[in-house]
Formats: structure tokens, sequence, C-alpha cells
């Protein structure tokens, strides 16, 4: 047998542990995983020197396609995915010209993405504000979302009742989806901003103390219920404080049907650097104390928290800079796509923050079983798509704004070095990046759907 590609000398890496050993490639798929002297006879071989061979990764919560909100595309936003290590993201709901609560727009957000991806994508459903956004969820999931999210978002269009909100779990439920929520209570969020901006307040720390811990208790106390009442599958978005662990926690101990995420910015800054980074780390829920950041870790490795992803929302330097006038005016959120493998291999891995394995576990495996991609995404058994990701652990890299590939002209990890390079991400057995710079092509990125079940 002679087969399209085989990577050689370097290290094979799953959640069960590391091998060194190499892998083939075929027509797209992954067709042996074996020792060197094992590997089939390939068109081409290539030589990856000691770098670790992993399943590619999957962002399961990014924001790239969201026209009147955000400037980012499928194309820049996958470019992004791709040069950062992710083969596959899922695009979280759009919430203004692009609403995916109907077919239609689904559909239409779907050719979108297969005219401009790199990588492959798939899609949430959502936002549910109205009584007119459940009569299509049913059709959603048989048409391909993932699931609807991002529920209970604040902003322009909250979910206007409570009313709505359980219909819409019933209704997910029914569909066997799932509901993913925003965990920040709305009253509690509107009652502590009218009372600072009662006060004149407007500067950066006015936006943290507008949306203390007590709101995420709130809406995960909330939203735990309506899941047992309804026997909803629950994921909850960015997990941020200590007082959302220890609910999870528990409600994981007493059977829930409930999973939850944290993004590398709520490990990794905390409300003490807004004096320094400001507007550029604006981003909901906000950053937290050091203490709900170390719990944060603890839940990560102890198995509460679920997935780790990035949370991508980029804006430029220009629109985030109001903020430094008055912070009510700032547009929230972090670019993450391009940093997130990097700053958890290179940081949290090689700081015994999080051990290889657990990474590969909670950002390729667990995402693709959580949202019915898997083992076609998110494992490297035979017979899957062999999206792969390369890394150099022993290299040096430095983060700089100047090389993103997303809308974004700036990274709250500017300057920092981390003991990991990317060397090359494969989709389906193509090479879509390498070194840093886009090879695939525009379009080549294909609409994921999920298995029910």
């Amino acid at each position: 047998m002679v087969v399209d590609l085989v990577l050689k000398g370097g290290k094979i890496v799953t959640s069960a542990g590391v091998l060194e050993a190499g892998i083939a490639v075929d027509r797209g798929k992954v067709v042996v995983v074996a020792k060197e002297t094992h590997l089939p006879k390939a068109d081409k071989v290539m030589n990856v020197h000691g770098s670790l061979i992993m399943p590619g990764f999957i962002d399961a919560h990014v924001h790239v396609c969201d026209p009147g909100f955000i400037r980012e595309s499928f194309e820049t936003g996958t470019k992004a995915a791709a040069v950062g290590g992710v083969t596959t993201i899922i695009d979280m709901a759009s919430s203004m010209k692009l609403r995916t609560s109907s077919v239609a727009m689904l559909l239409k957000k779907r050719e979108m993405g297969e005219r401009e991806s790199f990588v492959d994508f798939a899609l949430y459903g959502g936002e549910i504000s109205d009584e007119k956004d459940l009569r299509e969820i049913q059709k959603l999931v048989k048409a391909g979302v993932v699931g609807f999210g991002e529920i209970m978002m604040c902003g322009d269009a909250p979910i206007k009742n409570d009313e709505i909100m359980l219909e819409a779990f019933h209704l997910i439920s029914n569909a066997k989806s799932i509901a993913a929520v925003h965990a920040e209570d709305n009253t509690t969020l509107n009652y502590y901003k009218k009372k600072l901006l009662a006060e004149g307040r407007k500067d950066i720390m006015a936006f943290a103390d507008a949306r203390p811990n007590l709101a995420e208790a709130q809406a995960i106390s909330k939203t735990l219920l309506l899941s047992k009442k309804t026997d909803a599958k629950l994921h909850v978005c960015h997990l941020s404080t200590k007082e959302g662990v220890n609910l999870i926690r528990e409600a994981k101990a007493q059977g829930s049907r409930v999973t939850t995420e944290v993004c590398p910015h709520h490990l990794y800054f905390t409300r003490d650097d807004y004096e320094k980074l400001g507007p550029y780390i604006i981003t909901t829920p906000p950053l937290r104390t050091k203490e709900d950041a170390n719990q944060l870790w603890r839940a990560l490795n102890d198995g509460t928290v679920d997935l780790v992803v990035s949370d991508h929302c980029a804006f430029t330097k220009s629109e985030k800079d109001v903020c430094w006038e008055d912070v009510w005016n700032t547009p929230p959120g972090v670019p993450g796509l391009e940093t997130l493998v990097l700053v958890m291999l290179g940081k949290g891995v090689r700081e015994g923050k999080i051990t290889l394995e657990r990474f590969v576990e909670v950002a390729s495996e667990n995402p693709a079983k959580l949202f019915g991609l898997y083992p076609e995404k998110g494992s490297l058994q035979k017979g899957t798509d062999a999206d792969l990701t390369i890394v150099d652990l022993k290299q040096d890299h430095k983060i700089r704004s100047e090389d993103l590939k997303c809308v974004a002209d700036y990274t709250p990890y500017e300057g920092w070095t981390v003991k990991a390079k990317l060397m090359m991400t494969l989709v389906r057995g193509k090479i879509i990046s390498e070194e840093g710079e886009i090879v695939g092509k525009r379009g080549y990125g294909s609409f994921i759907k999920p298995s029910l079940g």
C-alpha cells in the first residue's frame, strides 16, 4: 500500500498518553498510527523532528460571523484558526443581521462558511430572544446546529422572560440538542449598572463592578433548575467565578446533565490587569480575582470544567480605545483563536498547570464528543478525518499582534514568550498552515453536522 502522506520522527499525543510513533494519511483519513518501521510507503514523507502530533484542536466557542456586530468573517477567522492550530471551529449564533434562529438564516450562514473557510466549521443556532425564535428549534437541529446559544446573552436583545426560556429548554430537550447559556443574570447586571451610572462612573473598573460574581451564580442556579426540570443538556459558556465552579461541581456530583468551558483569558488575567491593558481585556463575563482564576485551574484539572475555548471576538484598537473615555461604549471581546493553543501548551503545560494529555482531552476530544462530532473529529482512530496539529515544545515563540490573521490589531498576550511553536495544521489530510503562514485554499473548509444522541 502506498498512501498520500506519512509523518514520522515525532510523538503522537492523545488523551490516553504519548507514543513515539508516526501517522499515515490517505484520501484525507487516518490509516495507520504506528512505529516508523510499521508505517506504509507514501507519496510524501515528512520528518517532524521531535514535534508533537495531536488530533486537531476544536475551538468550540468563537464569534467569526456576526455581521453588524463584528467585522470578522469566516475567511479571516478561519485563517486565524489555521495558524493557531485549530482545525475545527464552532461558531456561536449570530445576534444581529444574521441571527440564526431560522433555517433560512442558518443556510445563509452555512453558505458563507463553505465559500470562505480554510478549516472545518460547525454552527450554533440562536440567539433565542422571543417567542418567534422558538418555532424552528426542531428544524434547526435537523439542519445541523450543534446546540442553541448564547441563551441569556445580555445586550440589546436578551431573552425576554423566563416563560420563553423554559419553553426553549423543553424544545431543546425534545430535540436532543444542547442549551448553551451565557451565565450572567440580566436583572442583576442592570441593577448594578444603573447604580454606577448614577454615581457618574464610566472608568474601566466600573465595567467589572457592574458584572459581579453574583450574576453568574444566579444564572447558573436558574439554568441548572431548568435543565433538571426539562431534562435538557446544559452547557455553561465561559465559566469565570469560584461560585460558578462550586455550583457546577455540586450539580455534576448529583448527576446533572451539565458541562462547562473556560477561556485562557479568565485563567491568565485578573481584575488587576485592567489598569495596564484597559479596553483590550474588556469582555463578558469580565475578568475576576486571582482566587477565581485559581479555582478555574483546579476545576479544569479535576474534571469540573470540560472544555477550553477562546470565545474569540475580535475588534480593532480604534474600536476598543473608546473605553479610555467611557467604558460603557467599548465593544466586549478578546481575540483568542491564534493564541489558545500556544498559551495553553507553551505556558499551561510547560508550567505544570495542566498536563499535555488533559489539554488534548479538553480542547480536542471532549468538544468533539459533546457536540456530536466524535470520532470523526477529536481522535486519531483509523478511518477518521486526518485533522492534525503539529507543535514543537522545544522552541520559543513570541506572540506579536503583527502576526495575527484575524481582524484584531492587538492581543492581550502581546510580547509573551511561550515554549511552543505551531509547525503545521492539517485538515482532512491537507496542510492548511505552516509555521504561521496560510498555505491552504479559501473554501476548503466544510460544514460539519453533529450526530444526535
